[in-house]
């Protein structure tokens, strides 16, 4: 038989920590590092990054960034007006270009916009900023730019941007500020010279943790503008340092298509594994030449 409904009193429930961690492993579990769908995937290809160039407006916090940006932004805001600008100069340009929203941190304020390659910051809420913008861009990465337009100022360090928009995917929500308290407490991005920025919607939520790498300026051309995703917390040092770099968290680069992509993942492999195979073969050559040795009269 059934034991007796006992009504559930306050001092038979878990400690308010445990329930916390209860919690906790859950949502990793369904959202976070800890979810099945972690690394059920080949990644190489799956970055939308045959770009010329990305530009990154800081504005507002992550958690409260519109579903879908800037649409969600009100009409005349600053982002509309500086996506406005970019499109602009797009139509003469031809150029590919894509745009990624940050939360202001540091030296980076509400209004800043960054761009890279070219690794300069423009203030859109400064007087001009906006013509400056449309300058710079129209320059097509002229490195000259930076030191003859007003409010244009290099940028010197590497860039972690670290998808974190919650209102378009929980995935992103939940693993995105871990990986930037996990960059940031580890000491790998101050290791590398490289500041941490949560991002809005890089594309890919299935993906997450995903996390775009810009090492620094003067880092080798067709070598920066990395995509990662299914980055955990543990795997912060392999980013920073470039290692992870076209192997099984790699997604692609700024500039390259998914086939280019998928082409450079294929000769990372082979170049992995090509001191095995001379070693395998040299070891084949000594056994032909001892059997060949023995079979002699």
């Amino acid at each position: 038989s059934r034991p007796p409904f006992r009504p559930l009193h306050l001092a038979d429930a878990p400690p308010a920590a445990a329930l916390v961690a209860m919690v906790r492993l859950e949502d990793d579990v369904t959202l976070g590092f800890s979810r099945p769908e972690m690394c059920s995937e080949p990644l190489a290809g799956t970055a939308k990054a045959p770009l010329s160039r990305h530009i990154c407006m800081a504005w507002g916090k992550a958690e409260e960034w519109p579903v879908e940006v800037p649409e969600g932004f009100p009409a005349g805001s600053l982002p509309t007006k500086v996506e406005a600008t970019i499109k602009e100069v797009g139509k003469v340009s031809g150029e590919k270009v894509k745009v990624t929203y940050i939360e202001a941190t540091g030296n980076i304020r509400d209004g800043d916009v960054l761009i890279f390659p070219d690794y300069v910051k423009i203030s859109a809420k400064a007087d001009g900023g906006l013509a400056a913008l449309k300058s710079v861009l129209s320059k097509r990465r002229d490195p000259s730019v930076a030191r003859c337009v007003e409010d244009v100022e290099d940028l010197d360090s590497g860039f972690l941007l670290v998808c974190s928009h919650t209102k378009r995917d929980e995935r992103c929500g939940h693993c995105g500020p871990r990986l930037v308290e996990a960059f940031l407490t580890k000491g790998v991005a101050d290791a590398a010279n490289m500041q941490v920025l949560k991002c809005s919607h890089v594309g890919g939520h299935i993906y997450a943790g995903n996390v775009i790498a810009y090492s620094g300026r003067g880092t080798k051309e067709g070598d920066d503008g990395h995509w990662y995703g299914y980055v955990t917390p543990a795997e912060a040092a392999l980013v920073t340092s470039g290692s992870a770099a076209r192997g099984r968290l790699w997604r692609g680069r700024l500039g390259l298509s998914e086939a280019g992509a998928k082409s450079e993942a294929r000769m990372k492999r082979f170049w992995d594994i090509a001191p095995i195979l001379v070693v395998v073969a040299a070891a084949a050559v000594v056994v032909a030449a001892i059997v060949v040795q023995k079979r002699k009269p």
